[in-house]
């Protein structure tokens, strides 16, 4: 009897007689893609299924074993329809997003490229090295990017993580850890290079109701996306790298700029020169989604110095910064996750930090929202945070959604200006408390003479660094967690304020009110006020007399950032 798993993940596996019996996946014709539909059911589609049943039961999401690979999949979906079937401009756009097209257009648009969508057998396979016949040997888990590399097996120090946890994965689940490798690809060591957006980049998709509008809500017509690389390189290989000899990059003068390849390779970029070993598969079950198989995979062949993509490249689901010179650098994943403090870069840009929106949040917000019905448009971000120091280390996943508020045009500068100065004003009243209550733990640090460094040994110091560390990172994420309901309520009742000539000073002080309070609370819980008895209570005491001079409508700083003037009694808008 078939497993719920099997069930979900059932695949339709085709027999290439060209290759004899090897069984070979197609990602275009077979159905490996698991999607829940409006009414809860759980299926397993193809690419070309994606708008099935939209009016009846849609699907509204995607299901993969691992929230990664959900990530992965709906960048694939979002690739597959740029590349094959883009509307030529905003007025297609629009009449495709009110009438999806029929699953045939979609299969015989999809269909045109099934041959570079081929996953196992001789030959081309998809987001691998077609030459590639000798190299290391790794185990499959190592496709995973959280997974201990070989230098942390060599050295035994794979304690959190441990070895071993996957050692065979099925078809889909393979296809799923590739794409996912190649588009986030960390530094993996000498000449293991980093995905087109560098390693651990930052992703923002626009969503909607169902599966079909979130693909289309991110796709770009063909007349605009053609800016982000050379339209003239139409060559297959330009498009997706694995249908020809990998471009090696073991010299100067190798790398691969925007200008070397279509556009449309920011989807199916391949940094990674990776091939799974046909020769080593077993049956069994997929030790990531549970199905049972006649073929998992339990290695894999890979070499260093594949593609090393150069330049001033700019990924449509990637919001920015301008560096010097005008380099555009990727948003990448910061501790403490995603949340409102992230809005400026993401959502609007912040001229402070040179930082822009995605070009697919920019273009939906600029030109297509206010002519979209009232619909539940959210952002939806979501990355790997990479050690800083052990550039190939991931930290942790995050994720989160934000509203994608619709602000009539005439008062949208305005609005901005006044979201920018709400954020502002919580990240100094976020510094300010970080501040108070370390000051509650420790002295503030003094000029320290020679004598005085030598008594504070270095195990000292590093205990209490590492203290310093952890209690920021759970202050700053309780801080932002806490107070994001009621900054979402504040940028409703400015939209509403705004739209109606309504001054709004009412909301800037209820919103210092609000941080004020959060700010006291947490000073609370971390500094255990109640129980100053076993503390040192004049250090405690100095501390919070600091958090109330600089966290309340008195702050002449926060005054200034919302552009407010001092009031001698503005208790009714202290957010209580």
């Amino acid at each position: 009897m078939a497993t719920a798993a099997d069930q979900r993940f059932a695949l339709v596996v085709t027999t290439r007689n060209s290759y004899g019996s090897i069984h070979m996946v197609n990602l275009i014709q077979d159905t490996w893609i698991p999607a829940i539909r409006e009414d809860t059911t759980e299926v397993c589609i193809a690419p070309w299924q994606v708008a099935l049943d939209h009016e009846t039961n849609p699907l509204i999401r995607l299901a993969a074993p691992r929230p990664d690979f959900n990530g992965a999949l709906i960048q694939f979906l979002i690739g597959l329809m740029q590349t094959t079937c883009p509307p030529k401009n905003e007025r297609e756009w629009f009449r495709k997003f009110e009438s999806p097209p029929d699953e045939q257009y979609l299969r015989d648009s999809f269909e045109r490229y099934a041959y570079a969508f081929e996953l196992d057998g001789e030959g081309p396979r998809f987001m691998q090295d077609i030459n590639l016949s000798e190299g290391n040997s790794w185990r499959i888990e190592q496709l995973l990017i959280e997974m201990p590399g070989e230098n942390a097996l060599k050295e035994n120090t794979d304690h959190f993580i441990k070895r071993n946890t996957v050692q065979q994965l099925c078809l889909p689940c393979c296809a799923m850890a590739l794409y996912t490798l190649q588009t986030n690809a960390p530094s993996g060591g000498r000449g293991h290079r980093t995905s087109l957006r560098g390693g651990g980049p930052l992703t923002s998709i626009v969503i909607s109701r169902t599966l079909w509008e979130t693909i289309w809500l991110n796709v770009i017509p063909s007349d605009s996306f053609t800016r982000y690389g050379n339209p003239e390189k139409q060559d297959e290989n330009d498009i997706f790298p694995w249908l020809a000899p990998t471009r090696t990059s073991e010299s100067e003068g190798s790398e691969t700029t925007p200008q070397h390849v279509n556009p449309a390779q920011m989807f199916w970029g391949m940094p990674r020169r990776i091939r799974l070993e046909c020769d080593t598969t077993t049956k069994g079950i997929c030790d990531l989604c549970g199905c049972s198989s006649d073929r998992l995979y339990t290695s894999y062949l890979t070499k260093n110095m594949g593609v090393n993509y150069s330049g001033n490249w700019q990924h449509v689901l990637t919001a920015y910064t301008n560096g010097k010179s005008g380099k555009l650098i990727p948003q990448k994943g910061q501790p403490g996750g995603i949340s409102y403090r992230n809005w400026l870069g993401l959502i609007q840009s912040d001229t402070d930090r040179s930082t822009i929106p995605a070009v697919v949040v920019h273009n939906f917000r600029s030109y297509r929202q206010n002519d979209l019905p009232e619909l539940p448009f959210r952002l939806w971000t979501f990355g790997y945070e990479m050690d800083k120091i052990k550039l190939f280390k991931p930290l942790c996943w995050y994720e989160g959604t934000m509203p994608l508020i619709k602000v009539n045009p005439l008062i949208r500068e305005d609005y901005e200006v006044v979201t920018a100065q709400l954020i502002k004003t919580a990240t100094i009243v976020i510094n300010k408390t970080k501040y108070a209550i370390w000051s509650a733990f420790y002295e503030p640090k003094k000029t320290e003479t020679h004598d005085q460094k030598q008594k504070d040994s270095v195990k000292q110091e590093r205990i209490k660094d590492n203290f310093k560390k952890t209690l920021f990172t759970s202050i700053t994420f309780k801080f932002w967690q806490n107070t994001e309901a009621e900054f979402y309520k504040s940028l409703y009742l400015l939209k509403d304020m705004m739209e109606n000539g309504e001054d709004t000073n009412t909301a800037k002080w209820r919103w210092i009110g609000i941080l004020e309070n959060e700010a006291e609370t947490l000073f609370d819980d971390f500094t255990q006020l109640n129980m100053i008895g076993i503390a040192d209570p004049k250090r405690i005491s100095l501390a919070y007399k600091y958090l109330q001079d600089n966290t309340s409508k008195s702050n002449p700083e926060i005054l200034k950032t919302l552009d407010l003037q001092p009031k001698n009694n503005s208790s009714e808008y202290n957010g209580r």
